[in-house]
C-alpha cells in the first residue's frame, strides 16, 4: 500500500509540474493574441498578421497537447495503474514471485484482458527462472476455466518458447540482475540513469551493448552469456590493405578529438521504443563517445508480443 501511495505521489506531481507547463505557455499565446487589441501602427499590425498564423497553430497545438495529457492522466491516476507497475516491479526485483501472486488471481477472477494476465505470468516465470510445477498446474488450471480450453493452445506456444516452463537449475535472472546492475532503487540512480530508465529496469540488450562500448567486446562478462539461450559469437574482423592505408591517411589529418565510434545494434524479432530510448540516452551522456545505430525487424511492446503468440 505505502509503494502504491509513493508512486501515486509521483505521478501526481509530474502532472503537477506539466500542468505548470502547460499554463505557462497558455499564458504567453494569450498575451500574444491579446497585442491585437492595443494601439498599433500600420506596420506593427502588419507584423502581427505574418505572425498570427504561427500564434494560432501553437493554440491547437496546445490544447491538442492538453487534451492528450488529460487522457493520460485519467490512466496513470487509476489504482488498476499503480497495481501492474506494482506487480512488474516486485518480479523484476525477484519479490514473491516463487509462488502464485494475488493480483494475477484476482485478473483472472475479474477476466481481464488474456493478453495482460499472460504478460504478468510470463514475466513471473522468466524473473524466478521457471515457477514452481504447482504454481504453473494452477495458472494453466485457471486459465482454461475462465478463458476456454481454446487457451491450452496458446500456453502450449508460451511453453515451446521457454516463456512458460518449471525452475530447474541456477536462477539465471536472479544472477544476471545483480551482476548487470538491471534493477536499481532511488537511492542507487544517479541523475544521468534517471533520464532514461523507466520503473528502475534497465533492459538486458541495453546492458550488453553498453558493456560493449566500454569494454570493446565480450571481456568480464563470460560467465554471465553462458547464463543466456543460445550460442554468443564473437568474430573480430580485419581491414583490408586498401581500407587500412584509407584509415592510416586520414587520422593523420583529423583532429586531436576521436571522432565517436559507430555501433550496430540488430534486433532480431523486434525491440521496444524503451530499448531505443536507453541506447540513445547512453550515446547522448557527456562521457560517452560511441553511437549507436539501431536496426530491427520489428518495433513490438509487452502486448504485442504475446499476441504472436495466441491462437486465434
Amino acid at each position: 500500500m505505502g509503494a502504491r501511495c509513493l508512486q501515486a505521489a509521483r505521478a501526481s506531481s509530474n502532472s503537477r509540474r506539466k500542468h505548470k507547463s502547460g499554463g505557462r505557455k497558455a499564458r504567453v499565446i494569450k498575451n500574444q493574441l491579446d497585442e491585437r487589441h492595443n494601439d498599433k501602427s500600420v506596420q506593427e499590425i502588419k507584423h502581427f498578421v505574418l505572425r498570427l498564423p504561427q500564434m494560432l497553430a501553437n493554440k491547437q497545438w496546445l490544447a491538442t497537447h492538453t487534451a492528450i495529457a488529460e487522457y493520460i492522466k485519467e490512466t496513470t491516476d487509476s489504482f488498476e495503474f499503480h497495481d501492474t507497475i506494482q506487480c512488474e516491479e516486485d518480479f523484476l526485483n525477484c519479490i514473491e514471485n516463487e509462488k502464485v501472486c494475488p493480483y494475477i488471481e484476482d485478473l483472472i477472477a475479474q477476466k481481464a484482458p488474456l493478453t495482460k494476465v499472460l504478460r504478468l505470468i510470463c514475466l513471473q516465470c522468466v524473473t524466478g527462472s521457471g515457477l514452481k510445477p504447482k504454481v504453473l498446474e494452477y495458472y494453466k488450471r485457471e486459465l482454461v476455466q475462465v478463458y476456454g480450453l481454446k487457451t491450452w493452445l496458446t500456453l502450449c506456444n508460451l511453453e515451446k518458447c521457454e516463456l512458460l516452463k518449471t525452475q530447474s537449475g541456477t536462477r539465471q535472472y536472479a544472477v544476471l540482475r545483480k551482476t548487470l546492475h538491471l534493477t536499481m532503487d532511488d537511492s542507487e540512480l544517479d541523475a544521468k540513469e534517471k533520464s532514461y530508465l523507466s520503473s528502475k529496469y534497465t533492459p538486458l540488450t541495453v546492458r550488453l551493448s553498453e558493456h560493449i562500448a566500454k569494454n570493446k567486446g565480450w571481456t568480464g562478462i563470460q560467465d554471465m552469456l553462458r547464463l543466456l539461450p543460445g550460442a554468443t559469437v564473437d568474430e573480430l574482423q580485419t581491414l583490408q590493405p586498401r581500407m587500412a592505408r584509407r584509415n592510416s591517411a586520414s587520422s593523420e589529418t583529423s583532429s586531436s578529438l576521436e571522432s565517436p565510434r559507430v555501433i550496430l545494434v540488430f534486433f532480431i524479432g523486434g525491440c521496444t521504443y524503451h530499448e531505443i530510448s536507453a541506447l540513445r540516452s547512453i550515446s547522448q551522456m557527456e562521457d560517452s563517445n560511441v553511437e549507436f545505430v539501431i536496426l530491427t525487424t520489428k518495433l513490438i511492446n509487452g502486448t504485442t508480443f504475446i499476441e504472436t503468440l495466441m491462437e486465434e
